[in-house]
């Protein structure tokens, strides 16, 4: 079996997907965390659908983060018309194994392996869709298409029963064996889009087998703070803290699963777990809450912080109060002025987010 990562669940169109296959949780982009369940799961072959103008960066994040267990092949696309010589490249890549197709700005929030069994249920299927509860108000457009598609339509427009979540489609499915060949052959890579629920379609109108089963759930980033924030915490969750420690020098205090990079400073701080403190990192006299990930290079100082993702090369410095629930970008810089005359000073980018409390 091997593996094939999409850029995101939707269609991939020009400028669009790069970003999510390099956001970060847990100090590392969530590909690389894509790849490590992949491999988790025996799958050790991997090709990686991504845009052209993230290529680079995409191939230097993996090299650098990604598990070296993996073999990994590139597939690259440009604009949506120039899709196609991708998705050739795809099946030459993938051949006629065995597929499982995960997108690349998501996790499962159970063993892949787990979910891959279900596939002795369905010994001969085309394609395998997931689909979880959702605490949302109805089932999404996606996951009604896809269970008519299977012959299990809901009800249209019917409330979700008192204590019951809506059904949503999991950005993972299982191709058999030849399935991505038979998609080329027949034309059902048209447009650009590869996305579980209109794969189901083409694969449907292709005369094609189609099954769907159940995962626990699944956490997706699509461009919330708190969408990436339910992944870091879900990662770090995962700790155990027998990671590579450093002997913590000064007067330290460490409480629950914490893992420091051998090179990184911490002196006079408290840190409570899970938390993730990544190389070259410096946190020095600050509190280090539950749920924080500190990325390399990093410097916190005089600060809480908790709840939050670090990006690296970023800086905190005596700010005043408690960072909490919130993304700090690479090489931001956050401190207290203390300069007269007294005012708010911001530099925030595009799409940047400031609440004031």
């Amino acid at each position: 079996m091997k593996g094939l990562i999409m850029p995101a669940s939707g269609a991939p169109a020009a400028g669009d997907g790069a970003g999510a296959l390099l956001a970060q949780v847990a100090n590392r982009p969530i590909v690389c965390h894509v790849l490590d369940e992949l491999l988790r799961a025996g799958i050790q072959q991997v090709a990686v659908l991504a845009p052209s103008w993230g290529a680079t960066e995409l191939e230097r994040a993996i090299a650098a983060d990604g598990p070296s267990e993996v073999d990994v092949s590139f597939a690259l696309y440009g604009a949506e018309d120039a899709f196609e010589p991708a998705a050739h490249a795809v099946v030459e890549l993938i051949g006629d194994a065995p597929c499982v197709v995960h997108a690349a700005d998501g996790l499962l929030t159970q063993p892949l392996g787990e979910l891959l069994a279900a596939r002795a249920a369905h010994p001969a299927i085309d394609l395998l869709a997931f689909v979880h509860r959702s605490p949302a108000a109805s089932t999404a457009l996606s996951g009604r298409r896809l269970l008519r598609l299977v012959g299990e339509p809901p009800a249209e427009g019917a409330a979700v029963p008192a204590g019951e979540n809506a059904l949503q489609l999991a950005g993972v499915c299982l191709l058999g064996a030849g399935a991505l060949a038979r998609a080329r052959e027949e034309g059902w890579w048209r447009g650009g889009a590869l996305e579980v629920t209109t794969l189901c379609e083409r694969f449907a109108e292709g005369g094609a087998t189609l099954a769907v089963a159940a995962a626990e759930g699944w956490l997706q980033y699509t461009g919330a703070t708190s969408e990436l924030l339910a992944l870091n915490r879900f990662l770090l969750d995962a700790l155990s803290g027998e990671g590579p420690m450093m002997a913590v020098r000064g007067s330290n205090r460490i409480e629950g699963p914490v893992v420091v990079h051998p090179t990184a400073v911490v002196q006079s701080s408290t840190i409570v777990g899970p938390a993730l403190i990544g190389r070259h990192a410096q946190v020095l006299g600050s509190y280090i809450g539950p749920y924080t990930s500190i990325g390399a290079g990093a410097q916190i100082e005089g600060a809480e912080v908790e709840r939050s993702i670090i990006l690296s090369g970023a800086r905190i410095t005596h700010i005043g109060g408690r960072l909490v629930g919130s993304v700090v970008g690479r090489d931001a810089h956050i401190f207290r002025d203390f300069s007269l005359p007294r005012a708010m000073r911001l530099n925030v980018g595009d799409g940047g987010e400031v609440a004031l409390c």
